[in-house]
């Protein structure tokens, strides 16, 4: 029994630390400080950030932003603004804008930061960005940022979420973007992000990068990799052998020519595979019947011809 007592005694006392003796009030003033500096910068027509007022103390509360229950940090902020109000008739909700203020580098917790379907036309992503090494997803999709994507993101290494194009799931919710007008010069820097497992560079401009495969190749742990619309020419005789995780793949509107790469029988994790909208010219291939765990397989739009049983179709791919 006395025990029982002790025990009975001590969960009360830790019960009474951490629930009556906490000392939570709300988000941390420096970050609130940091969110309302932030908002200043920004072009709001559809009044998104209504919430955000420097008379409602507890940031923590505002719309978008997600806080640490016991210690209050800021530790995502999700700006996205939903493309659509009506899919009826398409209308398209008014967009942020205006410029990121580098005030979020006193977010100190952040970990998720998404800023995508917004419009900051004619600025270049903010270099600042680099230094928030806390980050895990940073989604700066449909955003027309512009020039070239810095080299200093590598310094993230803690990603595992990145999207930095125009956005390639627009067509599911009805609404085209235009396309990003970024690019690279090369894609070095990717490789030190070895925790990645969602890469999403779609429109992004990757001609001048011919590594793109040799470096992406080195990021082991990838499930989803979305390379459509990104002007690449050249597919390299490299063997694929670090994706055994992979499990989305799209390639759709590039420049490929010639046969289907034969390398891409190795991706047996497979279940989404697009090649749509390229010059492939071959027949289809009988290895597509060992991606056992293909799902969903996208050939339109390319020169191929043949059998492809395991759709149970026979058919001849032709460009539009």
């Amino acid at each position: 029994m006395s025990i029982f007592l002790a025990f009975l005694f001590i969960s009360t006392t830790l019960n009474i630390s951490f629930c009556g003796g906490s000392s939570y009030r709300g988000c941390i003033e420096i970050e609130r400080q940091a969110v309302l500096r932030f908002k200043k910068d920004l072009i709001d027509p559809s009044n998104l950030l209504a919430s955000w007022t420097s008379g409602h103390a507890d940031c923590c509360t505002w719309s978008g932003i997600f806080c640490d229950n016991l210690t209050g940090h800021v530790l995502e902020l999700n700006l996205t603004t939903p493309p659509l109000i009506s899919i009826v008739d398409s209308t398209m909700r008014p967009r942020l804008g205006g410029k990121v203020n580098p005030s979020l580098l006193d977010l100190k917790h952040l970990r998720s930061l998404d800023l995508s379907f917004n419009n900051f036309s004619g600025i270049q992503i903010p270099k600042f960005l680099c230094y928030m090494h806390n980050l895990r997803y940073l989604d700066l999709s449909a955003n027309s940022f512009q020039g070239i994507i810095p080299h200093q993101l590598g310094n993230l290494s803690n990603l595992q979420y990145l999207a930095l194009g125009s956005g390639s799931d627009v067509d599911d919710v009805g609404w085209l973007t235009s396309l990003s007008v970024l690019e690279v010069d090369n894609l070095g820097w990717l490789s030190s992000l070895s925790l990645l497992k969602h890469l999403d560079l779609s429109g992004v401009n990757l001609s001048e990068s011919s590594d793109w495969l040799h470096v992406i190749n080195t990021l082991p742990s990838l499930v989803v990799l979305k390379l459509s619309f990104c002007e690449i020419h050249h597919f390299p005789q490299l063997p694929i052998v670090n994706f055994s995780f992979l499990e989305t793949l799209d390639l759709s509107a590039n420049h490929f020519e010639g046969p289907i790469p034969y390398g891409l029988q190795n991706l047996t994790s497979l279940r989404y595979l697009d090649l749509s909208q390229n010059y492939f010219n071959s027949s289809i291939p009988n290895w597509f019947y060992r991606l056992s765990r293909l799902q969903r397989l996208s050939l339109g739009s390319n020169w191929l011809k043949g059998t492809l049983g395991i759709l149970g179709k026979s058919d001849i791919y032709r460009r539009a």
